[in-house]
């Protein structure tokens, strides 16, 4: 599910585990908090590495030194620490303010160092990868202008193979190099240095290549550059019959029992939240405070979803819907009660929907549950967007995680993408990781 291009994640994440363990056992034995024999060294070890995973630090395609970034180093390591501070508080009563102060300080000074060396290194030292496209329609336009976007990469488009004359031709950057009807690749690759090679359109030109190139094809290198699925028609109809019609009755009864089992973890843990919450919006008009809405799940059914409601009684209906977007910004909606704004952001207006999923209707992880009346306008306007309706919904999932909620119709066609990539690496160590990313997320009040 989580694929990548470098070797540089696996160095990092040595590098951070190293740290993490030797840090922390420093200061441990250097403040003489003797007790329960290094457990919460190995608990701010562990949760500090599922910490920074979750929070996107060994995503290399990514990878920039930005406030935000710095910001989510040094947030994730305070998390890491949280577990260990309860811990030996509730233990023995300790005070351990200074060492977790110290602990915290000095690891994300030795990260941020590393991975600032690391980004020069990246930008200015590392090779650039040549890549040679087979092809010059739309799909090798796509995957150009996808690499070329992703400067951290580090990798070039050197040119594109023309075998035959196209009638359609997508390539329009004059400097890079269409080499047309070669008629074999092997000396164009020792002349350019080719690294990789991308097939975009079918060719038996591929036969002529040396073994030791890594040859890929568009849509495979478009997953791992992206995280998302590339659709087209060829794409979709092999996602059917290979991912589709095979479905696992193993995975599909250990998923119900994953879904079944993190509902009621999630609704128990919760629950002294939500009575609160519930009596708060009773309070502000007297209605009732848990409400429903028709949306669409696997096969197009439909469903009552459960929310708790964080507006003011109306009967409000989505405007502009003709157009796949809302009139209003939902941050700045009026009609939310002020102490519910809180609620939204942390996703807590969605827990009754672990009722939905304890009956069947939805899943703790798959793509969003929408309203009917936007499902049928988004059916209408993005081409295969009824694919997604080929498992559950879910109360969080690939899409949500990585690119949050969205209302325009080229917004919803990227999700769309992000929900059949899901479709397509589906297993229960993927979903458990979605779960564990969107807890993290909704108690950083950044849950979409």
């Amino acid at each position: 599910m989580f694929k990548n291009l470098s070797k540089s994640v696996t160095i990092m994440f040595i590098y951070d585990l190293l740290v993490f363990s030797l840090v922390t056992t420093f200061w441990y034995l250097n403040f003489k908090i003797l007790s329960l024999y290094y457990v919460p060294v190995l608990l701010i070890v562990i949760t500090g590495i599922i910490s920074l995973f979750l929070k996107g630090n060994y995503k290399i395609r990514e990878f920039n030194i930005t406030i935000k970034n710095t910001y989510l180093l040094f947030e994730g390591i305070v998390f890491a620490h949280i577990p260990a501070l309860l811990l030996l508080f509730w233990v023995n009563g300790l005070t351990v303010e200074k060492f977790m102060l110290v602990n915290i300080l000095t690891i994300f000074v030795l990260l941020w160092v590393y991975r600032a060396c690391f980004h020069y290194y990246l930008f200015n030292i590392k090779n650039i990868q040549n890549i040679l496209i087979i092809g010059t329609d739309k799909r090798a336009r796509v995957i150009a202008d996808e690499i070329n976007s992703k400067k951290a990469l580090r990798m070039r488009v050197v040119g594109f193979v023309e075998e035959n004359h196209q009638e359609e031709e997508f390539i329009t950057d004059k400097n890079i190099l269409i080499y047309k009807s070669p008629e074999n690749l092997e000396l164009i690759v020792k002349e350019a240095n080719i690294d990789i090679v991308v097939i975009a359109q079918s060719t038996k030109l591929i036969i002529t290549l040396p073994e030791n190139i890594k040859l890929y094809k568009m849509p495979d290198f478009y997953e791992m550059v992206t995280g998302k699925f590339y659709i087209d028609e060829k794409t979709i109809t092999e996602l059917y019959y290979q991912f589709v019609k095979k479905r696992s009755k193993r995975y599909e009864a250990a998923k119900r029992v994953f879904d079944v089992v993190s509902a009621l973890i999630i609704g128990t843990v919760t629950l002294p939240i939500m009575v609160i919450a519930a009596l708060i919006v009773y309070m502000s008009d007297k209605e009732n405070p848990i409400y429903t809405q028709i949306r669409i799940t696997k096969d197009g059914n439909r469903f009552k979803c459960y929310k708790l409601r964080t507006m003011y009684s109306n009967s409000y209906i989505p405007k502009n819907l003709d157009k796949g977007g809302y009139a209003d910004s939902q941050d700045k909606d009026d009609r939310v009660i002020p102490f519910c704004r809180f609620i939204r952001k942390a996703r807590l207006d969605e827990i009754p929907q672990m009722i939905n999923i304890i009956k069947g209707d939805m899943s703790i992880v798959g793509p969003r549950a929408e309203w009917e009346e936007v499902v049928n306008i988004y059916k209408e306007k993005i081409a295969y967007y009824e694919c997604r309706m080929w498992v559950k919904t879910g109360w969080t999932g690939w899409a949500q995680i990585n690119q949050g909620h969205c209302i325009n119709n080229q917004d919803v066609a990227e999700k769309l993408q992000y929900d059949l990539y899901y479709l397509k690496n589906k297993n229960i160590l993927t979903d458990i990781s979605i779960l564990i990313k969107a807890v993290f997320l909704a108690l950083s009040l950044r849950h979409a």
